[in-house]
């Protein structure tokens, strides 16, 4: 009888989680989707923006004053980017450098600092380049983290690195990444870029809840309850977002 019940309020609660998860989920939608409909581009990523540095005060990942110094400095790199026409490559060498240092240097939350306002400034860059694809690399990720979600959560099976993200398994992410392969593939998108787009929404949402293991965080934060953290909603857009800087190039 005891089990019965424990077995019953494990279910009401999974619902609530569940119901309050699909409730926030669909609000962060509608929003964007009303700012692309309603050219409110630049209020959507203002909000992220400000939504970003609020968390690292509220995880303790920055203190006030490194808070102070590292929004100067963003600052300052969007001063660089209006008026330097090489920015973006000296911004994607350093992106790339930082990336690599953070696996190996102890001072990995300043690292990181840098990889998310560059990461911001290259956001802000596609979406001065072409609307549409900064709309895509939300869509697509938002996508790629609900497909995951729900086909893990209703195949389940073995974890693939259960150390660094305890809940992420094969069923889910090959589900998600045969997904958004084929909704690239749709749009026109070669096999190789597919294929290599796919694979960063996963590598990108691994490197976060790596950098969260290192300083023992389970969430960036509780800003947007059943759902984590700002930034844990950004993560798979992250190397996405990087290599469709670079990839404007060609375009």
């Amino acid at each position: 009888m005891i089990n019965i019940l424990k077995t019953f309020i494990e279910l009401i609660e999974n619902l609530v989680f569940n119901i309050n998860r699909i409730f926030i989920g669909g609000f962060i939608l509608l929003f964007v989707i009303s700012s692309y409909f309603l050219n409110l581009d630049l209020l959507l990523y203002l909000v992220t923006l400000v939504l970003i540095f609020i968390e690292f005060k509220i995880s303790k990942i920055l203190n006030s004053i490194n808070l102070l110094i590292f929004s100067l400095l963003y600052l300052f790199l969007f001063f660089l980017y209006l008026y330097l026409d090489l920015f973006i490559i000296f911004a994607s060498i350093i992106f790339l450098s930082c990336l690599l240092l953070s696996f190996f240097l102890s001072y990995t939350k300043y690292i990181f600092t840098i990889l998310i306002i560059l990461f911001t400034l290259f956001f802000f860059h596609l979406l001065n380049f072409n609307r549409d694809l900064f709309y895509l690399i939300i869509f697509i990720s938002f996508f790629n983290d609900t497909a995951a979600y729900l086909s893990g959560k209703l195949l389940k099976g073995p974890l693939i690195f259960p150390s660094i993200s305890p809940k992420k398994t094969w069923s889910g992410t090959s589900i998600s990444f045969f997904l958004s392969f084929y909704i690239l593939i749709y749009l026109d998108y070669s096999y190789i870029l597919s294929f290599v787009l796919s694979l960063s929404l996963f590598f990108g949402d691994l490197y976060f809840s790596y950098f969260k293991r290192k300083l023992y965080l389970k969430d960036f934060s509780s800003l947007l309850s059943s759902h984590g953290g700002i930034m844990d909603r950004l993560d798979s857009m992250f190397l996405i977002t990087f290599i469709y800087t670079l990839y404007q190039f060609n375009l």
